[in-house]
C-alpha cells in the first residue's frame, strides 16, 4: 500500500526551535526539555508565518519545546490545538539526559541501535518509533480537505520521512 497517494490533506510538519544549552549534548529524547531564547524568537517567526495561512487544525507532540509555537498559534488562529503522545521524540530510557559521547564510546550497542531493532533499557527502538510515527500518518487519512500543522521533533519526522519512502533504518540519521 502506498502511504502517500492517498492523502487530500496538506500538511506541514515542522520541528521545535533550538532548545537550552545546558541540553545539547545529551540525550534528551522525551525530557522535556526547554527552548532556548533563539529557539522561542525563531518559533515566535514560524508562528508569523503560519498566521498567514488557513489552518484546519494543529496537531503537536506534549512536549515544550513543540508545544510553544503551537499554543501560540492556536490561540492566535482561534483553531483546534489536538496534542498527541505519538508525536513524542523517541524515548531514550536509561540513556536519557546522559552525555552523548558517552553512549558512543560503545559503538557495537550504538550500531546495533542505529540497524533500528535495539532499544536502550527502558527505552524504544528506531523501529518502535518508526511504527508509532506510520500509525499517526495513517490516523491522518480521516481527516477533511485542507491544511494542518504539525509541531514534532526532528527523530519523529526522520522515521516518518524513512517509513513514507521506504527507507532502511539507517538513513535516519543522514537527514
Amino acid at each position: 500500500m502506498n502511504l502517500i497517494s492517498s492523502f487530500s490533506q496538506n500538511l506541514f510538519f515542522i520541528r521545535h526551535g533550538f532548545i537550552a544549552e545546558e541540553y545539547r549534548k545529551v540525550f534528551y529524547g522525551q525530557l522535556d526539555v526547554p527552548l532556548s531564547e533563539e529557539g522561542k524568537i525563531k518559533s515566535l517567526k514560524v508562528v508569523d508565518e503560519l498566521s498567514n495561512y488557513s489552518i484546519k487544525a494543529i496537531f503537536s507532540s506534549p512536549l515544550q519545546r513543540a508545544l510553544f509555537p503551537a499554543k501560540i498559534l492556536s490561540e492566535r488562529k482561534k483553531i483546534p490545538l489536538i496534542i498527541k503522545e505519538e508525536l513524542k521524540e523517541i524515548n531514550y530510557g536509561i540513556w536519557t539526559g546522559r552525555p552523548r559521547e558517552e553512549i558512543y564510546k560503545k559503538p557495537l550497542f550504538w550500531e546495533r541501535f542505529k540497524d533500528d531493532t535495539l532499544a536502550p533499557p527502558e527505552g524504544e527502538s528506531i523501529r518502535d518509533l518508526r511504527k508509532r510515527a506510520k500509525s499517526f500518518w495513517e490516523g491522518l487519512k480521516d481527516l477533511e480537505e485542507g491544511l494542518y500543522v504539525i509541531f514534532t521533533h526532528g527523530g519523529f519526522i526522520r522515521a516518518l520521512l524513512c517509513e513514507l519512502l521506504n527507507l532502511e533504518s539507517c538513513f535516519l540519521f543522514t537527514f
